[in-house]
């Protein structure tokens, strides 16, 4: 196989999204980058990100590999939980507070924690077109959403705990060390108590 067709095959095995580091990996020189430029095989979506222009991208996976340090959250993790139908108009995601970026991009809002919490419930799970993103797991997503109840209506906050109760996926313990950690304890044990 070519070196032409062998950084097509890499694109390809990316799912359609490439970097500069990618090519450094692979050895592909600079001009080759250009020629598949020049070909309308790739186009640069921005400094060091290329991406194949007969390839569909998936919003989620690109934002992720885009904000590499960034975790989904609060409504975005909500529904990549599958806990609401509602497709995010904004995709939320929460990076640390020493991260620094300038986000331009006005269909991405991002939220800062602390670095001992980035990783606080971080899972991994599948976007809606099958390509696999991390997200915050729900006992995190909650003590988010109740620590910072502007994100969320009060009526959905409950609707969501509520139904995360009665069909049991939630994990008690585990929702109260994270309160612990994210400073809402007692505001996640008044829930608790309503909800038992």
């Amino acid at each position: 196989m070519s070196k032409y067709g062998s950084v097509l095959r890499s694109i390809k095995d990316s799912n359609g999204i490439i970097t500069i580091d990618d090519f450094k990996k692979n050895n592909i020189s600079y001009h080759y980058i250009n020629k598949l430029v020049k070909d309308n095989s790739i186009i640069r979506i921005k400094s060091g990100m290329y991406v194949k222009t007969d390839c569909f991208i998936d919003q989620f996976y690109f934002i992720q590999h885009k904000i590499r340090k960034g975790v989904f959250s609060y409504n975005t993790a909500l529904y990549l939980l599958g806990k609401t139908e509602v497709i995010p108009h904004v995709i939320e995601i929460t990076v640390p507070r020493d991260y620094h970026m300038t986000n331009k991009d006005k269909s991405v809002k991002i939220h800062y924690t602390n670095n001992e919490n980035i990783k606080l419930g971080v899972i991994k799970v599948k976007s809606p077109y099958g390509m696999i993103v991390t997200t915050y797991n729900l006992e995190r997503t909650i003590c988010d959403i109740v620590k910072n109840q502007s994100i969320l209506d009060r009526e959905q906050i409950n609707k969501v705990i509520r139904n995360a109760f009665i069909h049991g996926q939630i994990d008690g313990n585990k929702l109260i060390q994270y309160s612990k950690k994210l400073r809402c304890e007692k505001r996640i044990r008044n829930i608790i108590e309503v909800m038992i």
